[in-house]
């Protein structure tokens, strides 16, 4: 196999930052629909040099850096802002004390404010202010706004931008605000603003409106709306909000009617499955007609692949989606040896970046491959969904990008030969890290030193052996018989030889990695456990593994830590050494599962679900910090964490299967039920419409005691429901 030379060449070198340069966006709101997203204080404004990273993106790109409603010169007082199904958002303000500008004094909370907002393809507003008082009162409401145009790792303080040309604000012939930016990539990008009706003033990039409100009245609506291009098309059709809202809410109650149906005797579990899905619905995006999560907002609207392949993995019977995801993958899969790319022939793709210094080629990532598990990943992920629908003509269709995944882990995966897949970044500009834990400093030693790379992660051996299963079953179903049984053969080396090199006798657990020199990173880490969904390890090693996971220094009481307590590099802040992840924790409770641990899964469960309830909108988030958990006392929250984050949004729908024990084999025409157990908070759920193959399957299960007993309510097809014991 001759690799293909890539001729790209970066450009010159640009100063890189740390740390992000957004602080804080804890406390905000966010709407979406596609790649249009905005992000918002809780009065619903971006507030000018904010460095919370607020404001209207698309392509990674900030279309609005400023969008302020202000009453006489105020901020008004937040009272609430509602808006569950994610593309739209009402907020509920209320006046200050305050004298106007004509001396006239208005009590505190006499005037209501309310700004009902809807996005996609463009942001519309619409602002009502409401008079309580028994006097006709005349208000100043003003507007102004902003755009500077920053690319996203701007934003995050991680590159300085080199310098387009930002035009100033001008006013059109049709009374349009329009911003306008032309970048280093050659794209003329603009942001146009419409008022509905005129302003009674207006400045270089503001507005100002004098209202009359009679007593115990309201002035008529002010509608804005906000148009961006070249990433949009700018539409000169007025809309009406109400329906707008109406249209879209539709769409997503027929999406969410579309789900696997879910209803137990716990509300608050019922609720935090649909907050999840209509979640894992705001992230949906798109790129080149193929529909992806995107990983997180705001930080990662964005196809990367290990993201959406873990999430597509976690909710596996969502097979449509899993489709377009490796379609998506697939169609950006490596062609060159590319090192600025970090790319190689049959590599997936870590990250794709549509903004300015993606597009210049300043920075790598248009797209990028550093990642180490992606490709793998893939080949999993391709036979999940070939065990859940049956559908073996997309594994026909895949199977020239599966025969290159597997050949990238032969030659490229395994940089000297050992059988095991290690990683070193060729990139200037590129992760110095490719796992899941990918930040600079997520992989150190017992010493606290950072691992010199070749790195070969555990839990990336355990992928490897699983796409090694994987790739043999996917070629049965190509009746390509002499080629499964060379992945299975490679599968039981990997096997055999995973064991005694990366077990630590002394610690009872799995090291972090190997370095350079096959040495151990004797440290106790999160990604033991990941190792034990793929099935590598041995029963007895998979029971101490999940034995130490659970002990203080490593599960907080909300999850199980990145890294322990009791190592030196430990940081409860520390983005990767430290925290807890919810997806992390998911896929350690997968491995759980499959080793017969149900009371550690159900002790991580529990966690999680104590946790959403925690958050202020009832999601589990990115990442919290890693403190212990203390009766009484709230999780600590991760400044930047991005919420919702698509394998975050994916973690309670795996739980569910794996409460449920559910195991599909749709080409055998089999639902197994393998060991169902429900938590003390549940007593009983009835999920519907189980996917199997051209059929589906409904169950009910009832929690008596410690024993959880499964009836078959109805059966769609030619499926047998069987009972088992082993995963």
């Amino acid at each position: 196999m001759t690799a293909q030379l890539s001729t790209s060449q970066p450009r010159p070198a640009i100063e890189y930052k740390s740390p992000i340069g957004a602080q804080d966006i804890r406390d905000t709101i966010v709407i979406k629909e596609l790649d249009l997203f905005l992000i918002t204080n809780l009065n619903g404004n971006v507030p000018r040099g904010n460095a919370n990273g607020l404001g209207l993106y698309s392509h990674d790109t900030r279309f609005l850096s400023a969008y302020e409603l202000i009453l006489e010169g105020i901020n008004p007082i937040y009272l609430l802002s509602t808006g569950r199904e994610r593309f739209s958002q009402i907020q509920e303000l209320t006046n200050p004390d305050l004298v106007t500008q004509q001396g006239t004094h208005i009590p505190k909370q006499v005037v209501r404010i309310q700004r009902k907002r809807v996005i996609g393809p463009d942001l519309w507003e619409e602002i009502t202010l409401s008079n309580f008082y028994d006097e006709p009162l005349t208000l100043e409401l003003s507007l102004e706004f902003d755009a500077d145009f920053a690319d996203m790792f701007v934003v995050r303080g991680l590159v300085n931008q080199p310098g387009g040309t930002l035009f100033p604000p001008q006013w059109t012939d049709d009374n349009g605000l329009l911003f306008c930016y032309e970048g280093i990539d050659h794209v003329t990008r603009t942001t146009r603003v419409d008022f509905d009706p005129q302003p009674t003033q207006r400045a270089t990039n503001k507005v100002m409106y004098q209202l009359q409100l009679p007593s115990r009245g309201e002035a008529p609506p002010i509608r804005v709306r906000i148009a961006i291009s070249p990433v949009a098309p700018i539409s000169s059709t007025k809309r009406d909000l109400p329906q707008l809202i109406s249209e879209r809410s539709q769409k997503y109650a027929s999406w969410l009617e579309g789900q696997v149906g879910i209803v137990s005797d716990n509300p608050a579990w019922d609720d935090a499955i649909r907050r999840a899905r209509f979640d894992l619905r705001l992230l949906e995006s798109k790129i080149s007609d193929f529909a992806y999560p995107a990983a997180g907002i705001p930080w990662y609207v964005a196809l990367f692949g290990r993201d959406s392949l873990i999430t597509s993995l976690q909710t596996s019977w969502f097979s449509s989606r899993s489709a377009t995801v490796l379609r998506a993958l697939a169609n950006y899969q490596g062609k060159v040896v590319d090192s600025w790319k970090d790319e190689q022939p049959g590599k997936i793709l870590h990250e794709l970046r549509r903004g300015e210094l993606a597009r210049a080629n300043v920075i790598p990532y248009s797209p990028y491959y550093g990642t180490v598990d992606a490709t793998i990943l893939f080949v999993i992920l391709l036979h999940e969904y070939y065990l859940v629908t049956g559908d073996v003509s997309l594994v026909r269709e895949l199977a020239d990008p599966l025969e290159k995944a597997l050949a990238w882990m032969e030659k490229y995966g395994d940089l000297d030969g050992d059988g095991f897949i290690e990683y070193q970044t060729q990139s200037p500009d590129g992760l110095r890290n490719q796992g899941w834990k990918d930040s600079w400093d997520a992989i150190v030693n017992e010493d606290g030193l950072l691992v010199e790379p070749p790195v070969a992660l555990v839990e990336v051996q355990g992928y490897a052996y699983a796409a090694r299963r994987a790739a043999a079953g996917l070629y049965r179903a190509l009746q390509n018989n002499e080629l499964a049984a060379k992945q299975d053969y490679m599968a039981d080396w990997l096997r055999d030889h995973f064991d005694e090199v990366f077990w630590m006798p002394d610690k009872e657990c799995y090291c972090l990695a190997l370095d350079k020199a096959k040495g151990q990173a004797k440290v106790i880490s999160s990604n033991a456990g990941q190792v034990l969904w793929t099935g590598i390890a041995p029963q007895q090693h998979a029971d101490a593994v999940a034995e130490r996971l659970m002990q203080p220094d490593m599960f907080t009481g909300w999850g199980i830590r990145t890294l322990s307590s009791l190592e030196k590099r430990y940081n409860p802040m520390g983005y990767h050494i430290g925290t807890v992840w919810p997806h992390d924790n998911s896929l350690i409770a997968y491995g759980f599962k499959r080793y017969a641990q149900e009371d550690k899964l159900l002790r991580v469960l529990s966690g999680l679900f104590d946790l959403a309830s925690q958050m202020p909108d009832g999601r589990l988030p990115e990442l919290i910090c890693g403190y212990q958990r203390i009766d009484g006392e709230d999780p600590v929250r991760y400044p930047v964490a991005c919420s919702p984050q698509a394998w975050a949004s994916g973690v309670f729908e795996l739980f569910l299967r794996l409460m449920l024990g559910l195991q599909t084999d749709a080409p055998n025409h089999v639902l197994r039920v393998v060991r169902p157990r429900l938590p003390g908070w549940l007593r009983q759920i009835t999920v519907t419409n189980i996917p199997v193959g051209n059929g589906s399957v409904d169950l009910a299960c009832r929690r008596e005691g410690e024993h959880t007993y499964t009836e078959i309510l109805n059966v769609r097809g030619d499926i047998q429901v069987s009972f088992v014991e082993k995963w």
